[in-house]
């Protein structure tokens, strides 16, 4: 075989970069250190190592995250820590100031700036802040969380780290749940704010000293003397201790009947009146009190109870349970001279279903009242001072600029607080013979009716003295199928300035609100639908929005565009837009000045934003006519009474399973001030459950603050700990990761120098045979 200089010179090139490539290879090899440098020189190595590769990648990512987030809730977990420590001292000042017999003026006082000063502090460990950072916004951490009033200006959102694929830990406590938060493991209890005093042993003359009433006492012992008029008294003398009150003469006393109304725990709003006789005990009426709430032989859904200070206490047994509330008043019919022939006697008081009759004949002097709740404070729309016999037809309370209730609105399916987007048949107290086909006989469905609940009054004084009078019917439109059923309910609203006169109106209309219209517009680039179409508001539609924007026109005092227009059900589209046009042009005019809206409590706040102190009057009740209460006397008689009730001369809230910490802190350093060292109708706050009270609410506080510093504690714990696992488990797969991928420096040397010799062996035997020739051999 002939082997021409062409083949010899070809192969010589192949031995060439055959060698060249291995060489390259190796050195290549040793400068990335690494066993492959092209996924195709070992598929297996590679697919393991990039998955190792975006392991290790994560857990650094982990690493550096949790570093970050460590320190922040670190940081949380100490601040909450002394927040917990000044709260420690806040209770101390607080017991030693409910200590009442031991402190002049001044020394109580000097307690109530002590508190003030620790109020403030508190705001200021509140607002602490790292590396210009918040620690309590929320996810709005360049916010700070606490204005000097108290009030809550972040959110609820949590800010949450990397822990590992798919998975996020939450490092941060939100404000929200701090400040603003509900432990469902804690009951509301209220309060009568009016001492029970046994008049009757004020007529011992062996006594002098003031007896409170106790649980086995009689009836008739807080009523004494009561039981005969002023008149007749000043003509007979005043009644014998002993001979007007002997077991004979006792059951020959007037029974009393007791009114009383409310919300019962299941969210059902109630009226009732009982009887007692004068020989009943205390007991007897606080169990009566319990059936009215809905307490039976079997089950009971509160706790009646008599404190040391002789005031009525109810307790909710369903923890986390915002819904309880009640008022109580007794009436009496009382002896009086012959001249006295317009006194009432018992068949009247058990026959009577009105309010305002009994308040007439009160103030008459013509039957004897017992009060159980006073709140002198508050005014009734003519501008009276509220009485017992007072129970919602209240004005709203004034301060400053702001016009606010005193009454949270409860969504009854979960016990959360309305806003503006919930609709009244959520939170109305309806009872079941009161729900209508869309209820579905549910008293805690979300479409619970209100067609037959009793019209809604809105009595507004403007900011410009002119007064309103705006009457919701909830019924006012039906619409009927072709057999006379009624398919849907619009509700109506009938404005009246004072004064009323009959038949006039400045505005009737319906509810109404805009929605996009299903079609979108020809030729539209980018496509987009048909601008807003109006359409009437339904009455178990019927939001909080739509009362709050119609007080914002009242409350402006100006109704414009909608004065003396009649838009109740327009029967055409047109009409419909026509009748919205009028009404947003005059909210929109309104509500450059006035705003109204549902606040963090569920409580409607009007704010006159155009003063510092505003002349805006609200009231918002039911007009029942004249059947406030049942015609028959019984707990198992009952009516519905107010089903939206917004401010109300009820019992005094004591505690609750919502907080709102700092308005809480003021209420009491409040009471510190003014000395209310219990509820107390004649004091400087009647609504106050007084320093005693506060001692329970700040119990509540104190634990769920302890509650959420567990919780920063639990956090700050699980994030460093994921830290530590992220450092192991990233020396881990990096000890793996090199296992896979790095080189061995020895093997690829000794490979290097192989292919080196191989290298250098193939040039000579090239070199040499390249020398052979013909003249060799010649």
């Amino acid at each position: 075989m002939r082997i021409t200089n062409q083949l010899q010179n070809r192969q010589n090139l192949l031995n060439y970069q055959n060698s060249a490539v291995k060489n390259y290879d190796s050195i290549e090899k040793l400068s990335a250190k690494m066993k492959i440098t092209r996924p195709y020189e070992d598929v297996g190595i590679y697919v393991d190592a990039t998955r190792l590769d975006y392991e290790a990648t994560t857990l650094e990512q982990i690493k550096k995250a949790t570093t970050k987030a460590s320190e922040f809730a670190k940081n949380t977990d100490q601040t909450l820590k002394d927040f917990v420590d000044t709260l420690d001292s806040f209770k101390v000042k607080l017991i030693q100031a409910a200590n009442s017999g031991e402190h002049s003026t001044t020394s109580r006082v000097a307690i109530a700036n002590d508190l003030k000063a620790m109020r403030e502090q508190l705001v200021s460990i509140s607002n602490t802040a790292i590396n210009g950072q918040y620690l309590f916004s929320g996810t709005a951490v360049d916010t700070k969380p606490i204005s000097s009033d108290g009030s809550y200006n972040g959110n609820g959102n949590n800010i949450e780290v990397l822990a590992g694929s798919n998975l996020t830990v939450p490092f941060n406590i939100p404000g929200e749940g701090l400040f603003l938060g509900r432990d469902n493991d804690y009951a509301k209890q209220v309060t009568t704010n009016i001492t029970l005093i046994n008049k009757h042993e004020e007529l011992n003359p062996q006594n002098a000293n003031e007896e409170y009433m106790r649980l086995t006492d009689e009836i008739y012992k807080f009523i004494g003397t009561d039981y005969w008029t002023g008149a007749k008294i000043t003509a007979d003398d005043k009644m014998n201790y002993t001979t007007d009150f002997n077991k004979d003469a006792v059951k020959n006393l007037p029974p009393t009947v007791f009114f009383m109304q409310g919300q019962r725990p299941s969210g059902e709003s109630f009226s009732t009146k009982f009887e007692l006789s004068a020989d009943a005990k205390v007991s007897d009426l606080l169990e009566q009190m319990g059936r009215a709430m809905g307490n039976t032989d079997t089950n009971k859904v509160v706790e009646v109870s008599i404190n040391k200070d002789a005031q009525i206490q109810m307790t909710n047994l369903q923890n986390g349970n915002e819904m309880m509330s009640f008022s109580l008043f007794g009436l009496t019919a009382q002896e009086g001279t012959a001249a006295q022939n317009t006194l009432w006697n018992t068949n009247k008081i058990r026959e009577t279903t009105s309010l305002e009759e009994i308040k007439q004949a009160v103030t008459a002097g013509n039957v004897h009242l017992t009060s159980f709740i006073g709140s002198p404070n508050y005014v009734n729309p003519d501008g009276g001072a509220a009485t017992p016999t007072d129970y919602d037809k209240l004005n709203f309370a004034t301060k400053g600029a702001t016009v606010q209730n005193n009454t949270s609105q409860i969504v009854r399916k979960d016990n959360s607080f309305a806003t503006n987007s919930t609709r009244l048949s959520e939170v109305a107290g309806l009872s079941s013979g009161q729900i209508g086909a869309v209820g579905g006989g549910n008293p805690n469905a979300a479409g619970t009716s209100l067609a037959n609940a009793d019209n809604l009054i809105l009595d507004v004084t403007a900011k410009n003295g002119n007064r309103y009078k705006a009457t919701i019917d909830f019924n006012g439109t039906r619409i009927q199928d072709q057999n006379g059923a009624v398919i849907a309910n619009y509700p109506t609203i009938t404005i009246q300035q004072h004064p009323i006169q009959a038949g006039q109106a400045d505005y009737i209309g319906n509810f109404f609100k805009t929605y996009w219209n299903e079609q979108l517009a020809p030729n539209a680039n980018p496509p987009r639908q048909i601008g807003n179409q109006a359409k009437m508001v339904e009455t178990d539609d019927l939001s909080f929005k739509e009362i709050n924007d119609m007080l914002t026109i009242l409350a402006n005092g100006d109704l414009d565009k909608m004065q003396g227009k009649n838009h109740r059900n327009p029967n055409t589209q047109q009409g419909l837009n026509d009748a919205y046009a009028a009404f947003e042009e005059t909210f929109l005019q309104a509500s450059v000045s006035v705003e109204s809206t549902m606040n963090h409590r569920g409580l409607v706040t009007v704010k006159d934003k155009t003063t510092s102190v505003t002349g805006i009057k609200i009231a918002m009740y039911q007009d029942h006519g004249d059947k406030d209460y049942p015609a028959d006397v019984g707990t198992n008689h009952t009516k519905s009474a107010s089903v939206l009730s917004f401010n109300k001369n009820d019992a005094v809230i004591i505690d609750r399973p919502s907080i709102d910490l700092f308005a809480d802190l003021d209420d009491m350093i409040e009471a510190v001030f003014n000395g209310d060292f219990y509820g107390n109708a004649n004091g400087a706050n009647p609504r106050t459950s007084g320093v005693q009270g506060a001692i329970e609410r700040l119990d509540h506080i104190m634990d769920h603050v302890n509650k959420i510093h567990a919780i920063a504690g639990t956090n700050s714990r699980h994030i460093t700990d994921t830290n530590e696992r992220a450092t192991t488990l990233y020396l881990n797969v990096a000890e793996v990761k090199s296992t896979v991928i790095d080189a061995d420096y020895g093997e690829l040397a000794m490979q290097f120098q192989n292919n080196l010799l191989a290298y250098q062996a193939m040039l000579q035997a090239s070199a040499k045979i390249n020398q052979i020739s013909l003249l060799n051999y010649m």
